[in-house]
């Protein structure tokens, strides 16, 4: 374990910068030169936070972790947190996600450094049978508007022409899927990607997956199929190594097949994958957390937290932006037959 620490103490931070408009940008990457179909993998990770530079003076700091759970596409085998504080484990109201809490009051420690470990068994096309139903109330949330997520005239016009002609719920979120990779270009360079902006991905049809993944699930809904937002990292191929950034992708909602996964910026990226991708349950992504506009436990001063993979952390109840994560993964079957 000194080793492992060590070792992480010489690798490089994510940095994550609050904007003005509310939630996290952090880097974002994913590179799937191969892909591996139906085979599980089985992995530890280490997903570690610091938050530097805490104001000396602040009266209190809350700091809210989320922290992945078994799910459909993976099962946590083992998940160990370490903190220099203590710290309480709730779940939120809507979506279920685990959430780490930390309440901290002066003294204020310059920094606060946490990490979890997770041992983790990833599942691809060996997933088990079909989701619960979605509860009623969880069914209305996952096909209305929501946040940045909207569903207006445009998202509308956009929706009937990706759908016209098709009949089935499925045929229709293929239709609304080949719509947003064929439309919309994978590009960073222009401010402003990273936040989920539906309204920015129609206005300029460029982004990343945060950006690709809102305008499919505004125009799902708007085609009234639900959909969500999920977001974790991709474990590369190799036998360890640091994970350079989050990568997220969306769900719809079909009765008797359960959540089926969409990932359009991978299929915009590797267009001969794009069937592969409609429905793939891909056994290298690690699940951090499901939604967005979250609201925390205990509640947050502030607006609800579009994206939830970093840290949310309020200083006397303001966002505070001088947060760093790195997520290192081994894989424990490397080289070894499954």
């Amino acid at each position: 374990m000194c080793v492992a620490r060590a070792a992480l103490k010489q690798s490089r931070w994510l940095v994550l910068t609050l904007l003005l408009g509310g939630g996290w940008v952090v880097l974002e990457s994913y590179s799937s030169a191969s892909v591996s179909v139906g085979s599980a993998r089985e992995v530890t990770c280490v997903y570690r936070a610091e938050v530097a530079h805490l104001p000396q003076d602040a009266r209190t700091v809350h700091v809210w972790i989320p922290l992945a759970k078994t799910g459909r596409e993976q099962h946590i085998l083992r998940r160990d947190v370490r903190a220099p504080v203590p710290y309480t484990i709730a779940q939120d109201p809507d979506y279920g996600n685990d959430i780490l809490h930390v309440l901290l009051t002066p003294p204020i420690p310059a920094h606060l450094e946490i990490a979890i470990e997770y041992r983790a068994r990833l599942f691809g096309s060996e997933a088990a049978g079909a989701d619960h139903p979605p509860t009623p109330r969880g069914f209305q949330r996952d096909l209305q508007p929501s946040g940045l997520v909207i569903i207006d005239d445009e998202v509308r016009t956009r929706a009937r022409h990706a759908t016209a002609g098709q009949l089935t719920k499925v045929a229709q979120a293929k239709g609304i899927y080949d719509y947003v990779r064929h439309t919309m270009t994978y590009d960073k360079t222009v401010p402003g990607w990273g936040r989920g902006d539906t309204r920015r991905a129609c206005l300029l049809s460029r982004g990343n997956c945060t950006d690709f993944h809102s305008l499919f699930i505004s125009m799902a809904r708007a085609e009234h199929i639900p959909a969500r937002f999920k977001i974790g990292v991709v474990i590369p191929k190799g036998s360890s190594g640091v994970i350079p950034g989050y990568h997220c992708w969306a769900e719809f909602y079909e009765q008797g097949q359960g959540w089926v996964p969409v990932d359009a910026s991978e299929a915009w990226k590797h267009p001969g994958l794009a069937d592969y991708y409609f429905g793939a349950r891909d056994p290298n992504r690690f699940l951090i957390s499901v939604g967005r506009d979250i609201q925390l436990v205990p509640r947050q001063q502030g607006d609800p937290v579009n994206i939830f993979f970093a840290p949310h952390v309020e200083v006397d109840g303001q966002p505070f932006s001088d947060v760093g994560v790195e997520v290192r993964f081994t894989d424990l079957k490397y080289g070894r037959m499954t």
